[in-house]
């Protein structure tokens, strides 16, 4: 997904379109992946983690194979879809991961996971640096559905079931009204939903921008093979040190990395400025990208992350209508700087909404802390955990069975 805008001059000059109807191409792509969450769901409540990963890549594969042979640009919107089939086999993998290990190991495991975006960011700016010259940009998707279906094919080797008390449907009536009265939650929704609103544009739409400002396309193959580059030790930071740093504060940190990395690919003028922000937000990106996951968990109870994060990537839909935004700009101002700037002032809202859920889970710890310091009989019993603590609001609405004990809510009647 970061390195698709690098295929969008091929598609613009072969469809003689304008800069927005391209740069919906790449935002309908990006908008289906986020809304992707919903389906992703839904199969992994009714199938297999592994059937719902290999439903995901067969789906992306055949739409890729399918809009090859597009001839106009509502038929490459199709590739909606495929951000669909892309998301279910995210979302399988990501959730099984705390299916199976304990919450810093999850960490550490989701970060190395993450590697894969910065190796694949290299490999298909490669690619489209060698296919599009060679094959053009029909032949080339079709040589990127035969790899999405390679590459799913063998990720589902290596899946493995859930335990069987970690798996099926949460316990919880009404899991979306749960996770809404939640305030963390939403908050951090919220803010992930500003932030890759401004996050993602500068991929949609630094290949056109470049173009436009007289950067060659092998400079930008370059820039993004270089952001592929710097993201893999973004994540390999993330592994080492995501250990014993707090996901929560972690995350917000690289929400203002990223800010200024965009800020300075917004400026760039050169090959050289261009390359240098794309080090810097590879670099930032990493906890950006391996730890919502983690941050989830602190949220919210382990039964409940498939609907977490089905809820959280609903807002980050919204960041498909970034490039197209940057596009309809772009095509009356000349110049897709005001374009960037919408997104770093979205940005900007993010860091604010994280810094709040910072302070509110904050309070929450330290108040925990003093009843826990107090006398026995405190709020919560001796082997409550901090995912109780931090998901109160969700626990208010669990069955009987799945809340505290009566016990451990009073100290003594």
């Amino acid at each position: 997904m970061y390195s698709f805008g690098s295929w969008m001059p091929a598609l613009k000059e072969d469809l003689g379109v304008g800069a927005a109807e391209v740069a919906a191409v790449t935002g309908l792509f990006q908008a289906g992946f986020f809304l992707g969450g919903l389906p992703a769901r839904f199969l992994l409540h009714h199938c297999t983690h592994r059937g719902a990963y290999l439903l995901g890549g067969l789906l992306a594969a055949a739409v890729f194979f399918a809009v090859s042979f597009a001839e106009s640009t509502w038929q490459l919107y199709f590739l909606f879809l495929a951000g669909s089939g892309m998301q279910c086999a995210f979302m399988a993998a990501a959730t099984l991961i705390h299916r199976h290990l304990s919450a810093s190991d999850a960490v550490t495991a989701t970060a190395w996971g993450a590697l894969g975006s910065g190796l694949g960011t290299m490999v298909w700016a490669s690619l489209s640096g060698i296919l599009l010259p060679a094959l053009g940009w029909r032949a080339s998707f079709r040589v990127l559905a035969a790899m999405l279906l390679a590459i799913h094919a063998v990720g589902a080797l290596g899946q493995q079931r859930p335990i069987p008390e970690a798996a099926g449907p949460p316990a919880v009536k009404a899991p979306h009204v749960a996770l809404l009265t939640n305030l963390n939650f939403v908050l951090v929704a919220a803010a992930l939903g500003f932030a890759y609103f401004g996050y993602l544009l500068p991929f949609n739409i630094q290949a056109l921008d470049a173009a436009q400002k007289g950067i060659s396309s092998v400079h930008v193959s370059i820039a993004y093979n270089v952001f592929g580059v710097s993201a893999i030790a973004g994540r390999v930071l993330v592994g080492v040190v995501g250990r014993w740093l707090h996901p929560l504060y972690f995350l917000t940190v690289s929400f203002v990395g990223v800010t200024a990395s965009c800020a300075i690919l917004a400026a760039a003028q050169n090959f050289e400025t261009l390359v240098s922000g794309n080090v810097l937000l590879g670099i930032t990106s990493g906890p950006f990208v391996s730890l919502v996951g983690p941050v989830l968990r602190e949220l919210v109870p382990l039964s409940l992350l498939p609907d977490a994060y089905a809820l959280v990537l609903l807002p980050q839909a919204a960041s498909g209508a970034a490039p197209i935004l940057a596009g309809w700009i772009a095509d009356r101002s000349g110049s897709y700087l005001l374009g960037s700037l919408v997104g770093l002032a979205a940005l900007g809202v993010s860091i604010v909404l994280m810094g709040v859920v910072c302070w509110r889970f904050d309070a929450s710890a330290s108040s925990f802390k003093r009843d826990e310091d107090g006398d026995e009989g405190g709020t919560m019993d001796k082997g409550s955990t901090m995912d109780e603590v931090s998901s109160s609001d969700v626990c208010s609405t669990m069955d009987e069975g799945s809340t505290m004990d009566e016990g451990s809510t009073t100290a003594g009647g």
